[in-house]
């Protein structure tokens, strides 16, 4: 039983959990904070977590533990290609840093429904960016740029984000990648 448990839980995370979402009113910086002490736990405090939020925003109805997973796919991802690529900051003044931004965005296009206002969360980071070659389908699962990377977490952010009838978008260059969140 034991063994069936485990995995189940492994596909669950290898495929997105299997459980509907559990909607609920939130306030879309409780999670954000929740991510931003995990990464700073996580780093020991070396990557800084700048928060940049509009806090006048209404809450969302959203599933709280989707939206962190989501949120702390992301920021992994970010934080690992800044600490994979440290060479990247050594030619530089910049020292790594991921900022969590939220705003209201207007006349947006959501899974093809026009929308005359939603919240955007955009994570970024300063860190080498996403390779080109892999830019256009980054969502895909098994898609990746690190060595040691499976390709699923942005695959399965993705997926929590179609549930919430929401969309990620992604702008990278060297030393600027946004991940948005509608």
């Amino acid at each position: 039983i034991s063994e069936v448990d485990r995995l189940t839980n492994l596909a669950d995370t290898m495929l997105g959990s299997r459980q509907l979402p559990s909607y609920e009113l939130v306030n879309i910086h409780e999670p954000l904070e929740r991510v931003r002490s995990l990464v700073l736990s996580q780093t020991k405090n070396k990557i800084p977590v700048k928060r940049d939020y509009d806090l006048s925003l209404p809450e969302v109805i959203a599933d709280r533990d989707q939206l962190i997973q989501v949120i702390l796919n992301i920021s992994v991802n970010a934080v690992q290609a800044m600490t994979e690529n440290k060479d990247f900051y050594t030619n530089s003044d910049k020292q790594p840093l991921l900022t969590f931004r939220t705003r209201i965005q207007r006349l947006v296009t959501i899974q093809g429904v026009h929308h005359r206002s939603a919240i955007r969360i955009d994570i970024e980071d300063n860190g080498p960016g996403v390779p080109p070659e892999i830019l256009e389908t980054v969502f895909y699962p098994m898609i990746t740029g690190r060595a040691k990377g499976t390709g699923l977490g942005l695959s399965i952010a993705q997926n929590i984000m179609h549930q919430h009838q929401g969309m990620i978008e992604c702008q990278s260059e060297v030393g600027k990648t946004i991940f948005s969140l509608y």
